[in-house]
């Protein structure tokens, strides 16, 4: 039986339609299928859309909207049901799903590990309160600092950094090592170094170790390089005792002596020394001297007698030495920052468990190490027992460790009878490799599964895009992977069958009756001042869509890199200011006057003397006077309110959203550091600055980056800068296999080319495929954004970079498919109607406040009664509204005494339960205190007047058994005639909303008396 579906989903073939879908399904199947669910995303953007197209199109079913007909076409042609049928469904699972939201699961892949963490709070000693912090980074950096504030004179630490320094300086690099240290420190959070570091941290704190490693790989070093220079030693003296220099030699100093000058230097690779000199002095010996050398006869002696030799066992030697030389050199260059990993590691986690902080990066690492062998691990087993349906989003983009933890999950509700699961991806989108994404999982998702359930199910059909754009990306990209796959197989050989593997399915269909409209067009520009033409084309590309009547807000700019960014909204502010851009540059909160105001008045506070500052605050809001001693009284949040009060700054129009977020960053950052005004003003230049605020404005052309387009489509798309350098750099972890470097398990090595002639060839192999990958989808994420107009610029000639695969394939340096698609008047618009909202701050006279629930019970109606402390209706109000049966009343009353509510003995725990036994004694009151009952305590009821107000009436007590229903209302006074009306009203909202055999009463609890309500 077929129960996991996996869709390999290319762009534009309807994923998120087909997830709906799927979901809708199993709702319409079964209304109440919603608890037993499980989707998740991995943004939080994907859950938004997801969460709102699931609910819309719900509704959609159950209205018979024009607009969710192929929702209803397909629920009912593969669910073989009537149109009514899936109407009704639809409309009570709509109805559950939103009273019982807290079941509607989807959500981020991190959220739910999250949520699976905090219920094991008690296994691994956390707090209930845990706090997951996302900025590994910053906490990183923060651990640093406060690593070397701590060290003292006798700390081995010190010592390491100080040898760390001398190092440095002796290799003729800076002796500033702690931006370097910070930078590698990252590395922490890495899931490779995660998994091995409990032995590689035990090898490099073994007294002795680090020193007796190090010198051994130095050792190796200077011995290759010394073997080598020997033969160039050998060289010069053969010739020195013949009486001959270079000069007497064929080419002089360019012919062979170059060649044994290089095994003098840092590099006598292959490719430094190998050439067409080298080949013929190998061959034969008349190459080494000219026939009209008056020394000809003397060079071929002294070559015959040794120089020919010479050459021959160095260049048999050198290989090998070389790769010694760079394996060590590689493996050498991060050794010292290597040993101080983990004192960092150490650092952090005591500074997370002082601030009750659990790192996000370690959630994986901590769930993989709990998870044994079982089917069923316990860590899953609250969850798991209710989960029947997973479905998987965006799956090209989970990491090894992920899946590892999320597979078990899988394969419990895989065991269930009638699960129906499903993953959804494209190896092509797989574009987040820098966050762990692993793309093999997905191209290799058959090997993880029995056959006999699993169905893999390419869509294959490009609902997005115009003929013309589909036919050039079908045609490009089948010819990109060809020539990409030729140049791998040279490399690798043995994975590079896994490129071919992701792009099989490159070639899209498209729907019935779509026409052959659509624009491509591609142009590599020459190198000569490159850069202004490239800003110039991207402009006429921009007036060429406008003229034909694309809206700016239908145009994106995708670009490979963030640089450039800056560079295209300065030209086009400078030559063309009435062109809007709009980025998620444009929503940084230091974009926001009303943000920088306050920021501004907090800088002064704290430097009076800030006269750069105070020029802007009197220039941008004409500020002149700052009585600093009065905001310096104040704590940081109390200050901030108290400036946007006090210069009027809610005066500025649509900044709310940027101040709201702003004062949400202040409170996060008081509960993580404190109120240290010195402190806040650091993280707002480092870090706070730079926080977005969410928008989804797009009254202008969209200007972002690749990896943000994901999941995104444009009417026309402009991407320049298509030359972006394929070898990008960074660090790897490698196994050292061989002798003399085996000692440790894994070490970071800076990826480069020269990693083919090292021990670690194997990971360059790898990496350099991985990369190959990456480069590919990003060109594959970039073309598929668009669906009527797509345009291209990249450079001439460029090798190394992406542009050369793009000259490649269009064979040429132009190259133009269609005509430019206008605006046909079908565009959804970009923008719902949005609401601005004011922020309103109000000055409070400070007060003392109890710092627990005790205040709310001491109001009484007279000085007497509030000497009582515990006005004894509000007590029994509160208790009530929280328990369901008399079972739990003990625990309620432990909880008031808890929070401070009962604590004097005017009314004792005692008391009150002695009280509420007698009350609940009576067999009509017991019998609304039974387990019988689904039980909606003080729940709100929404409706409206006469005039369409929306009104709010909430019940003290509802109870239903799903053949009658009774509503409740507590009084501790005497009866009033309001009393009985406002029950009856209770009773006619419950009966409107469907609710069986409606009853009302009122229970009068001092007197212990009920009294029926009727209508």
């Amino acid at each position: 039986m077929v129960n996991l579906t996996v869709y390999k989903a290319s762009a534009g073939s309807g994923k998120t339609f087909r997830l709906a879908i799927e979901y809708i399904k199993l709702l319409i199947d079964n209304p109440n299928a919603y608890r037993n669910i499980l989707a998740v995303t991995f943004t939080n953007k994907a859950t938004e859309e997801m969460k709102q197209r699931i609910l819309w199109q719900l509704y959609g079913i159950g209205e018979q909207l024009p607009a969710s007909e192929d929702y209803t076409r397909k629920v009912c042609e593969e669910l073989n049901i009537s149109r009514d049928q899936a109407s009704r469904k639809a409309k009570e699972a709509l109805s559950l799903l939103i009273h019982n939201y807290s079941y509607f699961r989807v959500g981020t892949i991190d959220s739910f590990f999250q949520s699976v963490l905090r219920n094991l709070a008690r296994e691994l000693d956390l707090t209930a309160n845990l706090r997951i912090e996302l900025n590994d980074t910053q906490i990183m950096e923060q651990a640093v600092d406060e690593m070397i504030a701590e060290l003292d004179a006798k700390d081995r630490v010190l010592q390491w950094i100080i040898e760390y320094i001398e190092q440095n300086i002796k290799d003729d690099k800076s002796w500033n090592v702690f931006g370097q240290i910070k930078k590698f420190g990252k590395t922490i959070f890495e899931d490779t170094y995660k998994k091995e570091s409990k032995e590689l941290n035990e090898k490099l704190t073994t007294k002795g170790f680090f020193n007796q490693y190090s010198k051994k790989l130095r050792d190796i070093r200077d011995e290759a390089k010394s073997r080598m220079a020997e033969y160039a030693d050998k060289f010069d003296e053969a010739l020195d005792r013949a009486g001959l220099s270079a000069t007497d030699l064929k080419n002089g100093t360019r012919g062979i002596s170059s060649y044994f000058n290089k095994l003098r230097s840092n590099d006598f690779s292959d490719k430094k020394c190998i050439n067409s000199t080298l080949s013929k002095h190998l061959a034969e010996v008349e190459e080494w001297a000219t026939k009209t050398s008056p020394n000809r006869d003397i060079i071929i002696n002294l070559v015959e007698d040794r120089l020919f030799q010479l050459l021959h066992n160095a260049e048999a030697e050198r290989q090998r030495q070389w790769r010694l030389y760079v394996s060590a050199d590689v493996t050498l260059k991060h050794l010292n920052q290597l040993r101080l990993l983990n004192f960092i590691e150490n650092k952090v986690r005591r500074m997370n468990e002082e601030a009750n902080r659990f790192l996000l990066s370690d959630t994986q690492k901590l769930l993989h190490d709990l998870i044994d062998d079982s089917d069923s691990p316990f860590i899953f087993e609250k969850i798991g027992s209710q989960l029947e349906h997973i479905m998987i989003d965006e799956f090209q983009d989970t990491s090894t460790v992920q899946w590892q933890n999320f597979r078990i999950l899988l394969l419990e509700t895989l065991s269930h009878r009638n699960s129906r699961n499903l993953i959804v991806g494209d190896v092509k989108q797989s574009i987040y490799r820098w966050r762990n994404g692993d793309w093999r999982l997905l191209n290799n998702i058959e090997q993880e599964f029995n056959p006999e359930i699993l169905k893999v199910e390419p869509l294959k059909t490009n609902f997005r895009s115009s003929h013309n754009v589909i036919d050039f990306n079908n045609r490009f990209f089948e010819q990109a992977t060809e020539i990409e796959l030729l140049k791998e197989k040279e490399i690798n050989a043995e994975e590079a069958d896994q490129l071919g593997a992701a792009y099989s399915d490159v070639r899209q269909e498209e729907p019935k009756g779509k026409g052959n409209s659509g624009y491509v067009r591609v142009e590599l520009l020459e190198g000569e001042d490159y850069d202004n033409m490239m800003l110039e084309k991207t402009v006429d590309a921009i007036d060429q869509l406008t003229e034909a009547g694309v809206k700016p807000n239908q145009i994106a700019i995708l670009l490979r890199s963030n640089r450039h960014i800056p560079e295209i909204a300065e030209y086009f502010m400078r030559q063309r200011p009435e062109l809007k851009l709009v980025s998620d540059e444009a929503f940084r909160l230091d974009a926001s006057l009303a943000v920088n105001i306050m920021v501004g008045v907090m800088m002064v506070v704290y430097r009076e003397n800030d006269m750069l500052t105070r020029a802007f605050l009197k220039k941008s809001w004409d500020i002149d006077e700052i009585d600093t001693l009065k905001y310096k009284s104040l704590p940081i949040k109390e200050m901030t309110e108290s400036i946007y009060r006090d210069f009027h700054i809610d005066r500025l129009q649509q900044q709310s959203a940027y101040v709201c977020a702003f004062f949400d960053q202040i409170t996060k950052f008081i509960d993580d550091f404190g109120s240290n005004l010195h402190l806040f003003l650091k993280e707002w230049n480092e870090r706070i600055c730079k926080k977005t605020i969410q928008s989804d404005e797009a009254d202008g052309i969209r200007l972002l980056s690749i990896h943000k387009s994901k999941g995104l489509e444009f009417h026309s798309v402009i991407i320049p800068y298509c030359d972006w350098k394929l070898e990008m750099g960074g660090t790897i972890w490698c196994r050292p296999k061989e002798e003399d470097f085996k000692d440790l398990p894994i070490v970071p090595i800076d990826y480069s080319a020269k990693l083919k002639d090292s021990i670690y060839a194997e990971e360059y192999k790898h990496e350099h495929l991985q990369n190959c990958v990456d480069n590919l989808n990003l060109l594959y994420v970039a073309f598929t954004r668009a669906k009527n107009n797509l345009i291209v610029f990249g450079k001439q000639n460029g090798a190394g970079t992406r542009s050369e695969l793009v000259e490649q394939v269009i064979g040429g340096t132009e190259y133009e498919l269609g005509q430019i698609v206008g605006n046909d008047g079908k565009e959804r618009e970009a923008n719902a109607d949005t609401i601005s909202i004011d922020v309103v701050s109000n000055s409070v006279p400070a007060e003392f406040r109890q710092s627990n629930k005790s205040r709310d019970f001491i109001e009484g109606d007279s000085e007497d009664e509030q000497q009582n402390y515990i006005k004894m209706g509000s007590v029994l109000h509160n208790l009530f509204s929280n328990i369901r049966t008399t079972d739990d009343i003990p625990a309620a009353i432990r909880q008031m005494e808890y929070e401070g509510v009962l604590y004097n003995d005017d009314v004792t725990a005692e008391k009150l339960k002695t009280f509420l036994e007698k009350r609940l004694s009576s067999p009509h009151v017991k019998e609304w205190f039974s387990p019988k009952w689904q039980l909606f305590n003080e729940c709100t009821i929404l409706t409206t007047d006469a005039e369409g107000n929306m009104l709010e009436r909430r019940p003290d007590r509802v109870m239903t058994d799903g053949r009658q229903t009774i509503v409740v209302d507590f009084k501790f006074g005497t009866p009033k005639d309001e009393y009985i009306i406002q029950v009856r009203e209770y009773m006619e909202l419950l009966r409107e909303m469907g609710m069986p055999q409606v009853s009302g009463y009122l229970w009068f609890v001092y007197s212990n008396k009920t009294e029926e309500v009727r209508l």
